[in-house]
């Protein structure tokens, strides 16, 4: 097939796709020897149209409204159009002379973004694949500012994402120097007990705390820690306050739900992943740090043949040299949509989580685990153990009649919602509970 026919005939393949979604299941459960026979490369030239065609039939269908799975998101449509255009051009950000629009067009969403949390004019950041390199893009910024004859200390939540020991690992930080915080009854970081933390480390004389990471959204529960008051222990230990708010910072947007991060604004840098919940495609993360002079010290090298235009390089910011224009995408949805539809999905999926909750509140045969703040729920069926709650899981996974996962909270295996879609509605909330009855 002709090329620009093939790019035509596929745009209207996926349409299509996500038009009628509903009508397939969440997933057409294939083992992975089977799929693997029908991907092998044997030399065989086959219509790419077909090959289009098999990989949109075997995907987790994200766009189906009984998909409640993980924290990925049905992407807005415009926003996966323009991964085209962003491919085409093919223009790597980390250089001005190779992206200059691409280039300004990020620096453009890093100061949207971080205006939208209260950051100051020093502020700097830059797009990055994800929670998981944001996470440890803020760690080396805090790096570049601590003490370096001290031992470094980094102090998380129970229930951190794991990308913060990853971090601290690559960092040359061993596991027993990450310590980990109990959380309180809502699964948030425990202050009290941050607070016993620190003042231990600060007793020892031979180390520091590098840095407090508290969270936004949690993945297990969606929690969101008291950050106004981790704040106020991060100034009395004089140290270094990283928020992963990769899943939770879109509240930003929204006027009911921004009090989730109350104190951001205070932290000295953070995470943010559009391709969350703001219905970016893949990838599009993002890193923030309050005094921009610690990101930029974290990666100073000489590289005389790329950095030599001054300060609109993004390379001097980002362990990324290769750094592909995803910026793009938010920005041209936001500058034809505005954030309307963002803010709509975020409510929207709250509010089915809400809705979820007090149906589980409602019923003999589950019970939350939690409260939602956000899109996360977590619950159990009445008197299942781990083995039978990883079971039902995955029979319902078989079915293809909905799409959620599991986590283990506190010992415990349990089932777990996240609500990404914002075209799942209560019908489909309540048909995924009839199915795990079924």
């Amino acid at each position: 097939m002709e090329s620009r026919a093939y790019a035509h005939a596929l745009v209207d393949l996926l349409f299509d796709h996500v038009e009628n979604v509903a009508t397939r299941p969440v997933v057409e459960w294939t083992p992975a020897r089977e799929l693997r026979d029908l991907v092998r490369i044997d030399g065989t030239t086959r219509d790419p149209l077909a090959l289009a065609q098999l990989v949109a039939r075997y995907s987790i269908q994200l766009h189906h409204p009984s998909y409640m799975g993980h924290q990925v998101c049905p992407p807005i449509l415009d926003a996966a159009t323009t991964d085209l255009l962003i491919s085409f051009l093919n223009q790597s950000t980390a250089v001005w002379e190779m992206s200059p629009i691409g280039t300004v067009i990020e620096k453009e969403i890093v100061r949207w973004l971080a205006d939208r949390a209260g950051y100051p004019d020093t502020a700097e950041g830059t797009a990055v694949s994800g929670g998981s390199a944001a996470n440890l893009t803020g760690l080396l910024a805090a790096r570049a500012r601590f003490d370096a004859t001290k031992r470094p200390i980094v102090v998380v939540g129970a229930d951190a994402h794991y990308s913060i020991a990853r971090a601290a690992a690559m960092m040359g930080i061993p596991p027993a120097d990450v310590l980990k915080v109990a959380t309180d009854d809502a699964h948030r970081m425990d202050v009290a007990a941050l607070e016993e933390t620190l003042a231990a480390v600060e007793a020892r004389g031979d180390a520091a705390v590098l840095a407090i990471v508290a969270t936004s959204g949690s993945t297990a529960t969606g929690a969101f820690d008291k950050l106004d008051e981790i704040a106020l222990l991060r100034d009395r230990y004089r140290t270094w306050l990283h928020v992963d708010a990769a899943h939770g910072a879109s509240v930003l947007l929204s006027d009911s739900l921004a009090h989730l991060v109350r104190g951001l604004e205070q932290s000295d840098s953070f995470s943010w992943d559009p391709h969350k919940m703001m219905w970016m495609p893949l990838s599009l993360g993002s890193i923030l740090v309050r005094d921009g002079v610690w990101l930029r010290r974290a990666f100073e090298a000489d590289a005389p043949y790329l950095f030599h235009a001054g300060s609109e390089n993004l390379g001097e910011m980002t362990i990324q040299c290769s750094k592909r224009a995803d910026a793009i995408k938010l920005w041209l949805v936001l500058q034809s949509r505005g954030t309307a539809p963002i803010v709509d999905a975020i409510e929207r999926t709250a509010a089915l989580t809400r809705y979820l909750y007090e149906r589980i509140v409602a019923s003999d045969d589950f019970e939350p685990v939690h409260e939602p703040a956000l899109n996360i729920l977590c619950f159990r069926r009445r008197g299942f153990d781990d083995e039978q709650t990883a079971a039902l899981r995955e029979r319902l996974l078989r079915s293809g009649k909905a799409w959620i996962t599991t986590t283990v909270l506190r010992n415990e295996r349990v089932l777990r919602v996240t609500m990404m879609n914002p075209r799942t509605t209560e019908r489909d909330v309540d048909a995924m509970l009839n199915a795990l009855r079924e």
